[in-house]
């Protein structure tokens, strides 16, 4: 191990300055020669059939280029494949770019228009007719379901597009056992990440060599690889990903459409175009998370032992099918959260409507599974008259059974679930706190306070989806594969290629921090560069900013990268000092013999040797100084691929967190005030301190704002009413809280740092942190939170009209 020690220190941003003073080079800052701007016209109906659509009044205009309608698209490409998203269609039902024949939301695009300069294309847009034939619309999905609702689908004979199961241990059993039943009903909302960037794409299509170069801010390469592929036809493509503001799941699916449609409109005016989405088009037709409900029943033993759960669930997955599943299936990730409970039956259906469909989101699935489990384990309390945390405490996977195959076959790495929720007790003087807040409470000032657990995956399975589907024959994938190139340069200076994109998690400063441990350089002479290229980076199947892959993926081939090319530094240097490599040692970029200190290489010479002069480099060592390594998972099996029973490692780190959040309500205006909010988290082995606290802050705050009311809301025509930031309720600084953090790691033994996964963490536990302190602050009331948001209206109608 070199003498200079760099993991686990702050140390500052690389990727922050060229931020911060406007260096940062993203989608809509690249221009290429002769570039046409597009804008796309979009549905005003939420379900309609489409006639003829007429454009000779846009084409008239000076400065247009071309029209590209949704006639023109299914003649000119080919549908979507099916994904691993939507694997358990039953029928096929082609997707286009566009909507072709019919629209089935707000927003969904129906042409796009290509001109001089984005004004000129916004003018032109308005003069395009398009023949509607309005149809009924549906945008709740228990109507959905009913036989004479509006059918969204011909293929399909009802709008329940799918429906599943999943099932582990005796569940019958467990609840023929029981000495008591809990029954409970949830919901949660849809609601968005709405990243600073909205969606863009830049194409631009050789005709000579018919090659098709894509600029874009998607944050899986593999999506959008596909999506030109299949859709085109064009098998050679380059995707270039620069600067990315902000991601979270919204840049993951739905982008493939205008991928596709500037792909097209680049083919047929032989120009690059360039296509940049506003903030209303990004709120009605970029993805929503997916509306959730949850019919529940525990079945427990008088002392708080929880022997099952037993779950149906209906998702509201918009007017699409290509995310058909992802909702439900993502639920394995954290389908047992932290608890050692054996037996549990989750049976769902997906449902169309007329709404946006929906993507991922920070977190997708697993804070609905965090909220069921938490709400579920107060409502046990609650039932049986014990303490919340005496319940909780009671159902924790014991700390000497790591690491824990649970039921579904994830296998949880480490942890001590048991010490995190203690030191929030503790830190929050749990017991004590209740006792004065319920006195205040009885003194007509509503404060509560809730404190949760919940478990962190990291590292996505490729065969996850698979679990439920046992049938289907071609596995869209398994396990993870990730690549990273480092290269020494002739002036010393140290250059890393990453495998997968950035949305802004400061991947540069990470990987740099990785490096300079392994090499014994300052992260100071270390680039990373900032973009992905198709042609360039080392890229596999978990070369994706999803998932929270990165720490285990992206770390792991930097790490074995770094290894490989500090051997090959030295073996040169050992030839080059007369010694052998294993009495060098390497200290900021200086190579010496231990014992020996006047005899040294820098990496500034060796790197002129290396490249230039062929003399001293010994016979079969390899010219350069450059290496690429291609990390998978040493510890996939068993369950890497879905068994008879649909095990399957969903993820492959887990890392956890407890949280406890105190709030104020004032029951005149039905706001609620975050009090005080406290994390004790769980994430490995930490890297850099302030990145992970970073991921912490910004994950946290966006759950507290998901449950105190950030959410889309539609009439009963399907017409989206939140079109705006203002509308949408998204909170500022001011409405959100200062965040109490400890750490209290337990690396992981299957990492090649310890390190766990840190992005999407503080969204899981959160809404359920923040419902369970609602519930208690309103005790006097006798009202139970089953759904979110909490909005100030929400509050007010429950303490004034509601349940008493």
């Amino acid at each position: 191990m070199t003498e200079t020690q760099y993991i686990g220190k702050k140390i500052r941003s690389k990727e922050a300055p060229r931020h911060v003073s406007g260096g940062g080079q993203f989608v809509d800052d690249v221009s290429l020669p002769g570039m046409l701007h597009a804008v796309v016209l979009r549905s005003s109906y939420a379900h309609a059939r489409m006639g003829h659509i007429e454009t000779r009044a846009a084409l008239e205009v000076p400065g247009v280029v071309a029209v590209l309608t949704s006639e023109e698209v299914k003649r000119t490409s080919r549908p979507f494949k099916p994904g691993r998203y939507s694997a358990g269609l039953q029928k096929p039902i082609p997707e286009y770019a566009t909507a072709v024949d019919r629209v089935r939301y707000v927003g969904e695009p129906v042409a796009m228009v290509a001109a001089r300069s984005r004004a000129v294309a916004e003018d032109a847009l308005d003069l395009i007719s398009v023949e509607y034939e309005p149809l009924p619309a549906v945008v709740d999905p228990w109507e959905a379901m009913e036989p004479a609702a509006p059918l969204l689908f011909d293929e399909l004979d009802s709008n329940v597009a799918w429906k599943g199961a999943l099932s582990y241990g005796d569940v019958d059993e467990a609840f023929q056992s029981a000495d008591q039943i809990v029954r409970e009903k949830l919901k949660i909302h849809r609601y968005s990440s709405t990243p600073l960037e909205s969606l863009a794409c830049l194409a631009s299509f050789d005709d000579a060599s018919s090659k098709l170069t894509l600029w874009c801010n998607g944050q899986n390469p593999e999506v959008l690889y596909d999506a030109l592929g299949e859709a085109l036809d064009v098998q050679d493509v380059r995707v270039i990903l620069p600067d990315i503001g902000g991601g979270f799941g919204q840049k993951i699916h739905l982008i493939r459409k205008y991928v596709v449609l500037t792909g097209l409109m680049s083919v047929k005016t032989g120009r690059p175009v360039k296509w940049i989405e506003d903030r209303t088009e990004h709120m009605m037709a970029a993805g929503q998370s997916c509306g959730m409900e949850f019919d529940i029943e525990a079945a427990v033993k008088k002392d708080g032992t929880v022997l099952g759960l037993k779950i149906q669930e209906v998702d509201d997955v918009g007017g699409s099918v290509s995310t058909l599943t992802i909702h439900f299936t993502n639920k394995l990730n954290n389908l047992f959260s932290t608890y050692k409970v054996k037996n549990f039956r989750l049976e769902g259906r997906s449902v169309v409507t007329n709404k946006c469909p929906v993507v991922p989101n920070r977190g997708i699935g697993k804070p609905s599974m965090c909220f069921i489990w938490e709400r579920m384990m107060d409502r046990v309390a609650q039932e049986l008259g014990m303490s919340p945390v005496e319940v909780r405490s009671k159902n924790l996977v014991p700390t000497s059974e790591f690491p824990y195959t649970a039921p579904n076959g994830n296998v949880y790495d480490s942890g001590d679930y048991t010490q995190l929720l203690e030191k929030a007790v503790k830190k929050l003087e749990y017991e004590k706190l209740r006792k004065e807040l319920k006195q205040k409470r009885e003194k007509g000032k509503y404060l509560g306070v809730g404190l949760v657990i919940g478990l962190e995956p990291g590292g996505r399975n490729a065969a996850r989806d698979m679990a439920i589907f046992p049938d289907v024959k071609e596995l869209p994938g398994a396990g993870g594969v990730e690549g990273a190139t480092i290269k020494l340069e002739r002036n010393g200076s140290v250059t890393v290629f990453l495998g997968a994109p950035s949305c802004g998690q400061f991947h540069e400063t990470t990987t740099a921090q990785v490096v300079a441990e392994n090499l014994g350089l300052s992260p100071d002479n270390i680039s990373v560069a900032p973009r992905f290229d198709s042609e360039v980076s080392p890229w596999g199947v978990a070369s994706s900013n999803t998932g929270n892959n990165f720490h285990l993926y992206d770390i792991g081939a930097v790490h074995g990268a770094s290894l490989k090319l500090r051997e090959k530094i030295l073996q040169l240097s050992a030839h080059l000092l007369e010694s052998s490599p294993q009495k060098l040692t390497i200290d900021d970029g200086i190579i010496s013999i231990q014992g020996s200190p006047d005899k040294t290489f820098t990496f500034n010479e060796l790197g002129k040797i290396a490249y230039g002069n062929q003399s001293l480099i010994p016979e079969g060592l390899e010219a350069g100084l450059q290496t690429t390594y291609y990390y998978k998972f040493p510890h996939a099996q068993p369950f890497m691929v879905p068994d008879k029973e649909g095990r399957v490692r969903a993820q492959f780190t887990f890392s956890a967190a407890a949280h406890g959040a105190v709030v104020e309500i004032d029951t005149e205006t039905g706001r609620v005030k975050v009090v005080r909010y406290i994390i004790v988290s769980d994430n490995g082995t930490i890297i850099n301190p302030d990145v992970v606290d970073g991921q912490i802050y910004g994950s946290v705050a966006h759950g507290i704002s998901v449950a105190l009311g950030e959410g889309f809301v539609y009439d009963s025509d399907g017409q989206l009413l939140t079109v705006t930031l203002t509308d949408y309720s998204k909170p500022t600084a001011c409405e959100t809280p200062r965040v109490e953090i400890e750490h209290a790691p337990v690396p992981s033994p299957f990492s090649v740092l310890g390190q766990k996964a840190a992005g999407e963490g503080a969204a899981i536990p959160s809404p359920a942190a923040i419902a369970s302190a609602v519930e208690d602050a309103l005790q006097p009331f006798g009202i139970k939170i089953r759904e979110l948001p909490l909005s100030p209206e929400v509050i007010w109608r429950l303490v004034h009209q509601g349940e008493r």
